[in-house]
């Protein structure tokens, strides 16, 4: 059966906390099956007459007191809606990460939400709140298609409007709004058990990883946490070393750390992120245009090269975490070197008979390594 998902944002991104408000930021959507919307937006409609002298919710810091917010989430309960959020307590997130660029922080915040929306609920059209010009709209859009939703042959609906014109998106902020005020301490009520059976799940990121005594298939390997905490220090290292620089080039790698060192810390340790992702996101900033071979060459390249621990794999790249990570790296590479060097021997040899030896390039200063490997 067709729903339709309203999603709205409460709060704001930067990590300038001038109030106690400002300390988190939620994702909240509202599913709706197609055959109730029109009942749910009247009864909607009603309850804002009812509560609110204009007939429209407006939300500011302190605007519904508790009593008063419990009468309309009681209010609330008749109608047939669902709700499900991100919670996202911004004290957690590193404040030099790429979550610090606001178009960053709105898509992949949103993306996780979004993520979890297609992959679960079918025939879903979704109605976003506006959040930007337009112009960022119709990228975010782009980046929802592209990277979250399952069929990309057959996009679901994806569109922009405001509480205005949908009232369900108002619904969407108060719920949001109301889960910001309360895991602040500012809010005396908990919606999210206040609606226990409106509510699909609230969850909370980023989530405290709770280590387990076995974590791998055959037992625990005493090098994982090293090798974590290498790659995660020498990518700082990085990026305190290149932040400020003018090249831009220079700051492309250091975008590019950057997301490595977020979807590590924040997301999954052992995810590798694809090629196509990280160009979209560096070719987003406008400083350089990279194609897959712009992008190895001077961006991947030359960052392991400065000693950032980066392993790969044909599903793209990451931070090491474990020695398989390490091992599986070394073996993935030793399959193409060994095989390319093999073939540097043969044509060496070939061109040694064809000259009588006089042609030897392995000779030349340049070679000296490689005529080591060959020896």
């Amino acid at each position: 059966m067709a729903k339709v998902g309203f999603v709205s944002e409460a709060g704001s991104h930067g990590f300038k906390y001038e109030s106690p408000a400002s300390t988190h930021f939620s994702v909240t959507v509202v599913l709706v099956e197609e055959e109730n919307r029109r009942e749910v937006e009247e009864g909607l409609l009603q309850i804002w007459h009812k509560f609110f002298p204009e007939g429209k919710l407006n939300i500011h810091q302190g605007a519904i007191e508790p009593e008063k917010l419990r009468e309309i989430l009681a209010e609330l309960k008749t109608l047939k809606f669902s709700f499900h959020s991100l919670l996202i307590d911004k004290r957690k997130l590193h404040q030099e990460s790429p979550l610090q660029y606001k178009g960053t922080f709105y898509k992949f915040l949103s993306g996780l939400i979004y993520n979890n929306l297609y992959r679960t609920v079918r025939n879903l059209a979704i109605i976003a709140n506006e959040m930007g010009s337009s112009e960022f709209m119709q990228s975010f859009r782009r980046y929802i298609q592209e990277n979250h939703q399952v069929d990309l042959f057959s996009p679901a609906s994806f569109t922009f409007s405001t509480g205005e014109e949908a009232i369900i998106l108002q619904l969407a902020h108060l719920l949001g709004w109301s889960l910001n005020e309360y895991n602040a301490g500012l809010l005396a009520v908990n919606v999210q058990k206040e609606l226990y059976a409106h509510c699909v799940g609230v969850e909370s990121w980023p989530g405290q990883h709770v280590p387990y005594t076995v974590d791998i298939e055959e037992a625990v390997d005493y090098y994982d946490q090293a090798i974590t905490e290498a790659a995660q220090l020498r990518a700082r290292n990085y990026i305190m070393k290149h932040t400020g620089s003018k090249d831009p080039v220079i700051k492309c790698r250091v975008l590019f750390v950057e997301y490595l060192l977020m979807i590590f810390t924040y997301n999954y340790k052992t995810r590798f992120i694809h090629t196509y992702e990280l160009l979209q996101h560096l070719n987003s900033y406008k400083y350089e245009h990279f194609s897959e071979h712009r992008f190895r060459s001077l961006i991947v390249g030359p960052v392991r090269d400065e000693g950032v621990l980066i392993v790969s794999s044909s599903a793209g790249y990451k931070l090491p975490c474990s020695s398989k990570d390490i091992y599986n790296f070394f073996n993935y590479y030793n399959q193409q070197i060994q095989p390319m060097l093999n073939r540097l021997n043969q044509c060496h040899k070939a061109l040694g008979l064809a000259t009588g030896g006089e042609l030897n390039v392995l000779e030349e200063a340049g070679y000296t390594n490689l005529k080591k490997l060959l020896a």
